[in-house]
This record gives structure tokens, C-alpha cells and sequence, in this order.
């Protein structure tokens, strides 16, 4: 009775070592977390119980899965110490070895800082104050570069504004209708073309006339209609609203390859 319970017992063990091993090689805990030195003594305990076929092949299956944990414990060790890993543990254990003058001195040899002290001293607040008191006024400065007289700020002419294209907010709003209207002309039932109509003779007219159009499109007095092939614009008829406007930013790249005429 008490062979047939040990042995009971000794195949509970190795189904439960079996277990855990398998539990290991799939990843679900460490492989060091198994003791191999106390595997092998539950295997050694039992060895000479069994006589059937069942409990030898279960033993084998023992022997089996514990070798495989031995494996991953040696793949795992090697790819630490080609990775330069070290156990968390025994740099603890190292660390409380240390006194504190081998510390301080590893910390000075490890450290490098990134961030610079500076900080106001005798020495450069006296440097600083000796610039200032010998630099000359903005004046004398300025008759050695030869600049002329110095003009005061004045008003700018309505020619002046003209041409740099700086012009009244009724004179820039005739300028959007009447791109709408062109748009108008030139869209047929499906609209008209992005690059089509934005392209002018020179690439700046070109970028000039696309941000006019996005103006357009933000005021809601066209809609640009995106697909992967092409950009379509649809001009709208007033009144306009503001909810019509598009909330959407969408940035166009405009390069003077593009923008360049074909060659025929």
C-alpha cells in the first residue's frame, strides 16, 4: 500500500515539473525561475519506482521538458553576455560592496554633462561694464558705416502701395470676384481644373493666382473637391456665408517643374 502511494506521489510530481516546464518554454515565466538542481533530485528519487512502460515514458517526459528549460536558460545567458547584460541583482550586491571614495570615483569617471552653470561673477560683471562704457553712442556708430542722413518714418504714397501689391480691402475683395467670375467662365458642368487654371505665364503670377484661390475656397466663393487623381474647382454664386467657407487647411506644393510649359 505505501509503494503504491509513493509512487502515486512520485508521478503527481513529474506531471507538475512536466507542467511547469511546459509552462516555461511558452513563455509564461522565466526559465530561471526553475530549480534545476532540485528537478533533478525529484528525478533521481523516483527513477527506481518505475516498471511500467507508462512511468518510464512519463519519466522521459520529464527528462525531456527539464532539458528544454536547460536549453532556453543557456540561449538566454548568451544573448545577455553578448548584449554586455548584467543582473540587476548583482549590481546591487556590487554597489553595497563599494565604499563611498570608489563611488564618488566611478561617478566622476561616468558622468557627462549636458547642461552648462553660468552664473555673474566680479570678474565678468567688470568685463561687461567696461564694453558697454566704451562703446561708442548709435550715432557715432552710424557715421562710420557712411549711411547718410537718417530719415525720419513717413507715410507710404498709394503708388508705393500699389506696387508692392498692398491694396485696400474693397480693392482686393473686386480682385476675388473677379477671379470667381473667371473661374465661372472657364468651369464647365463639373468645374474646371486646379493646375488648369491657377497656371499662369511666370511662376510667380502662378503662386499668386493659388493664393487667391485659397482665399476662394476659405470664403466660401468656390469649392475644391480633392480625389486622387485631381483637384477640381466649382465656383459658387453670393450670397456667401461664412459656414460655407472650408475649416480645412490643405497644403499644396507648387514647384516650378510644374509650373513650367511643356516642350513641344
Amino acid at each position: 500500500m505505501a509503494e503504491k502511494t509513493s509512487k502515486s506521489a512520485g508521478r503527481r510530481e513529474l506531471e507538475e515539473l512536466i507542467q511547469t516546464c511546459v509552462s516555461i518554454h511558452n513563455r509564461e515565466f522565466s526559465p530561471f525561475l526553475l530549480d534545476i538542481s532540485e528537478a533533478l533530485r525529484i528525478l533521481r528519487r523516483h527513477s527506481k519506482d518505475w516498471k511500467t512502460f507508462s512511468d518510464n515514458l512519463l519519466d522521459m517526459r520529464a527528462i525531456t521538458s527539464l532539458a528544454r528549460v536547460v536549453g532556453l536558460q543557456s540561449a538566454n545567458l548568451r544573448f545577455q553576455s553578448s548584449s554586455l547584460y548584467v543582473d540587476p541583482g548583482m549590481v546591487k550586491q556590487k554597489i553595497h560592496s563599494m565604499s563611498r571614495e570608489q563611488l564618488a570615483e566611478y561617478l566622476l569617471l561616468s558622468w557627462h554633462p549636458v547642461v552648462e552653470l553660468e552664473q555673474l561673477t566680479e570678474a565678468s560683471t567688470k568685463e561687461a561694464l567696461d564694453y558697454w562704457q566704451k562703446m561708442l553712442s548709435f550715432f557715432e556708430r552710424r557715421k562710420r558705416l557712411q549711411a547718410g542722413p537718417f530719415n525720419e518714418p513717413s507715410a507710404m504714397e498709394t503708388a508705393e502701395l500699389s506696387r508692392l501689391r498692398i491694396h485696400e480691402e474693397k480693392a482686393f475683395n473686386q480682385r476675388l470676384e473677379d477671379l470667381r467670375l473667371e473661374m465661372k467662365s472657364k468651369s464647365g458642368n463639373d468645374g474646371v481644373d486646379y493646375w488648369k487654371f491657377v497656371k499662369a505665364g511666370s511662376f510667380a503670377q502662378t503662386v499668386l493666382r493659388a493664393q487667391m484661390v485659397s482665399f476662394l475656397v476659405s470664403y466660401g466663393m468656390a469649392i475644391l473637391e480633392r480625389t486622387e487623381e485631381k483637384m477640381t474647382l466649382i465656383p459658387r454664386d453670393p450670397p456667401f456665408a461664412r459656414g460655407q467657407g472650408s475649416p480645412l487647411s490643405l497644403p499644396i506644393p507648387i514647384t516650378q517643374e510644374a509650373v513650367a510649359p511643356r516642350a513641344k
